[in-house]
């Protein structure tokens, strides 16, 4: 049996299929398989002696070999916008950022909106964020990941007496590059005893690793597909995200295309708006090239400081001259403004404690 001298181990912190294939090994059948799985996973019983379904030999088994945690929240910020800012102490002492973004019109909230993160630091380095400047620390697991939305979801009970509408993987790190945790909490989440969002409501951010795109593809075609793109220029792109150098904007716009004719939903794409970099009108035109042929609607993001950046925003007159001139080529723009400023919970502020354990080598992603 593989691994099994690991006593103990956080059974949420396995994969599901790992998971599968070692409770096979303890004569675990079909049935009482998927009764662990949802036990920890959707009715998250505070122990192993807490699931009726299993004989009490399975359950002694279950606690001799695994350990079963759940992460709690170590602090809540309130934004003078009325956003939040929801840290997870994590089992190794890290810590999970999650941001709620209640949004309000005419006095009635319209929309709620939980980000999550999926990595703890970030390979990539964007030069406008503060995530990506600590480097990368690990994956966050498909617990971890489950844990932010379980207890983002009683924030939004308790302090807005509500549920929230939106889920998005935009928080610290890149989704995609945690691929095998992401599908199993998207497969979880999916479940239809799952008491949570509809696959609709669910949008995963990326940077654009498209081998990643075509598998979401593949494996979640219910799911919503952002992509972080903030220039069509592929010099400008690579000066704003480094990896571009290895995420050539022909494949991502191949695998958008793919990812239009396989499950008939737009791509979100997101355009961070930094002053003197990639706000002109030329690339606009840029832009407005690139995305033809793709069914697409765009986010414009406002950008938030950073002390390890440069970069400032531009303002609202070349925000909205910007703006104009997509909407002129016939495209959908909506702004996304800033929320969390105050409590560095804005896109691109994440900064969990720093930790010496960075990770000094870059996403090994094959050159196009």
């Amino acid at each position: 049996m593989k691994n099994m001298n690991d006593r103990h181990m956080d059974i949420r912190k396995i994969s599901l299929a790992d998971l599968d294939e070692r409770l096979t090994e303890i004569d675990f059948n079909e049935d009482d398989r998927n009764i662990v799985r949802k036990a920890v996973y959707i009715d998250r019983v505070p122990a192993f002696n807490e699931i009726q379904e299993l004989t009490p030999a399975q359950k002694s088994i279950l606690s001799d070999i695994f350990s079963l945690q759940y992460n709690p929240a170590d602090s809540l910020l309130k934004s003078g916008d009325g956003s939040y800012r929801l840290t997870l102490e994590l089992s190794d002492s890290a810590r999970a950022e999650t941001v709620i973004i209640p949004e309000w019109e005419n006095g009635l909230l319209k929309k709620c909106a939980i980000s999550i993160s999926s990595q703890i630091g970030c390979f990539f380095g964007c030069s406008f964020c503060a995530t990506g400047q600590l480097g990368f620390h690990r994956n966050l697991t498909t617990g971890e990941l489950l844990d932010q939305f379980h207890v983002a979801n009683e924030v939004v009970s308790n302090e807005l007496n509500t549920v929230p509408t939106h889920l998005y993987f935009m928080g610290m790190g890149e989704p995609l590059h945690n691929y095998r945790a992401l599908s199993d909490a998207l497969s979880i989440m999916k479940d239809p005893d799952f008491e949570g969002l509809p696959p609709s409501a669910i949008t995963i951010s990326t940077v654009g690793l498209y081998r990643q795109i075509q598998m979401l593809t593949r494996d979640h075609p219910e799911v919503r597909l952002a992509v972080s793109i903030h220039s069509a220029d592929q010099k400008i792109r690579e000066r704003i995200m480094p990896v571009s150098a290895r995420l050539g904007l022909k494949h991502i716009r191949e695998a958008l295309r793919a990812y239009n004719r396989a499950t008939g939903h737009p791509v979100t794409i997101q355009y961070l708006l930094l002053r003197g970099i990639n706000d002109s009108t030329e690339q606009a035109e840029t832009l407005i090239s690139y995305l033809r042929g793709i069914h697409s609607e765009i986010t414009l993001i406002m950008y938030n400081e950073i002390e390890s950046s440069n970069n400032s925003r531009p303002n609202l007159e070349v925000l909205n001259q910007f703006k104009d001139i997509l909407i002129q080529a016939g495209l959908k723009v909506d702004v996304r403004w800033c929320y969390g400023e105050d409590i560095q919970s804005g896109c691109g502020q994440l900064q969990p404690p720093v930790f010496n354990d960075r990770v000094h080598f870059s996403m090994r992603h094959p050159s196009p």
